[in-house]
């Protein structure tokens, strides 16, 4: 590619379009302004002298999105002789080689592209996707003959797809520089992923026109967001629903304490078959601190194989010995009879009780949803709560992914991972809200609360929380 038309800037950016013969899979993402776009329109023409053989494809989640990119893009690839056909979004080049523009909004959409043979599939803002599901099905669609095949992606910290981007490609949580970097190799696939650390700082480009741009990043008014965009950070979780990686929730593997024998112990449930279904083991101290110690999450499974899983994790619980809850707090559809006209036992809560587990059912109202967010919240914020996080994966992995409704703030967005957050909010809601444990007398009684006589549909009578 000619020097006079574009060129990889030195550093991250220079070392991510290098990386083409070497590495398979990369994502090149951090901070805002890092050279992401260029990365990807310039990367997909290293290989574009292989004439037809060089078939690649952009996407991004929604159709409006891709203007930018299209944009940029008729900036400089007319000087290497594409001509760009606007009614099918496509780049031909001399030789044969063709960029096409894309959407992909679910994996539903993998029909429309299922018959296509790839030489370079690009992401733009892979972490937008709430899951790798798309970016995962359409890996089989990289094949042909084509020499150095490969799938390279771009990206911010936040979005709803955050975590998985963050777990996939080994993105360390604090700021690396360029040295750091280690390719590693899919134990499955053996194909090679990296991920290359994009900072606003080696754009020399865009400091050079635009001098300000760091400052007015730095006034976006939102501390989490500047360290996003600004330092590449991936511990700053824009668009948080919780305030959890700000705070000092996990508890470490090795500094799990056991838990006393006269702390309440209960179950919340978050029930589904074909969806997760999460079951959190939970207890209640003298200060009216929660702590999660125990996690089932398991799906596509039915109710009788869930009952004995959740059990299993129960019994099996080490840091409690294997006491039996108190009360184990489920979902009011828990409760709907299915087969009316059958003498046997039919809704999950039958099930469920045949299994030994005997539910308490729980309020489905409008109301009691927004409040159990907001005791949740609040016991976050007053550090009211602790989780094993070596005993609760999933509750560690996809709450401090979950982001805003945007239409309503309240709640959680839809299509989101939230089985953990929902089993965790429903236990909070029916234990958080009562008043604290009295410590016993040396040789006296033990009195535990009865939350239940005090919270009607999710209003607590005691205002333990404001």
């Amino acid at each position: 590619m000619p020097d006079n038309v574009w060129s990889p800037q030195p550093g991250p950016q220079g070392a991510a379009i290098r990386s083409g013969p070497s590495v398979d899979e990369l994502f090149f993402g951090g901070a805002a302004g890092g050279g992401k776009s260029d990365f990807l329109l310039g990367d997909f023409l290293t290989d574009v002298d292989q004439g037809s053989s060089w078939q690649g494809v952009l996407f991004r989640q929604s159709h409006p999105a891709l203007e930018d990119l299209v944009m940029r893009s008729q900036q400089f690839y007319p000087h290497l002789g594409g001509d760009f056909k606007v009614g099918s979004s496509q780049w031909i080049f001399p030789g044969g080689s063709v960029l096409k523009f894309r959407h992909f909004e679910t994996v539903f959409d993998f029909v429309k592209y299922q018959g296509w043979s790839l030489a370079w599939i690009g992401w733009d803002e892979l972490p937008e996707w709430s899951d790798l599901s798309c970016y995962n099905r359409m890996k089989s669609r990289l094949r042909g003959p084509a020499r150095n095949k490969r799938i390279r992606a771009t990206g911010n910290p936040g979005g709803a797809g955050h975590r998985a981007v963050q777990d996939y490609f080994k993105i360390p949580s604090r700021p690396i520089p360029l040295d750091e970097v280690e390719p590693f190799v899919d134990p499955e696939t053996s194909m090679v992923r990296c991920f290359i650390p994009s900072r606003v700082q080696d754009n020399r480009k865009l400091l050079d026109v635009d001098p300000d741009y760091v400052q007015r990043l730095k006034g976006v008014g939102d501390p989490e967001l500047v360290k996003a965009w600004l330092d590449g950070d991936w511990n700053s979780l824009v668009g948080a629903f919780f305030p959890w990686s700000s705070l000092k929730v996990e508890v470490a593997p090795g500094q799990e304490d056991e838990v006393p024998g006269n702390w309440p112990l209960f179950v919340a449930l978050d029930y589904g078959e074909s969806s997760p279904t999460c079951a959190l083991l939970m207890a209640t101290d003298y200060d009216d601190r929660v702590w999660v110690v125990g996690e089932y999450y398991q799906e596509d499974r039915y109710a009788e194989e869930h009952a004995v899983g959740i059990m299993d994790m129960i019994q099996g619980n080490a840091w409690t010995g294997g006491r039996y809850p108190d009360r184990i707090y489920a979902p009011h559809d828990m409760f709907i009879r299915r087969r009316l006209d059958e003498d046997r036992p039919n809704t999950a809560s039958d099930i469920f009780t045949e299994a030994g587990l005997y539910l308490t059912p729980t309020s489905s109202d409008h109301k009691a949803v927004v409040n159990r967010w907001r005791v949740t919240k609040n016991a976050l914020t007053r550090g009211d709560m602790r989780v094993y996080r070596s005993q609760c994966p999933n509750l560690c992995r996809t709450m401090p992914i979950l982001q805003r409704d945007p239409r309503k703030p309240e709640l959680i967005k839809p299509k989101s991972e939230d089985h953990a957050a929902d089993a965790l909010g429903l236990g909070m809601l029916y234990e958080y809200a009562g008043s604290p444990l009295t410590q016993p007398e040396p040789g006296g009684p033990f009195q535990a609360k009865n939350v239940l006589s005090s919270i009607v549909a999710g209003d607590a009578t005691h205002k333990r929380y404001g």
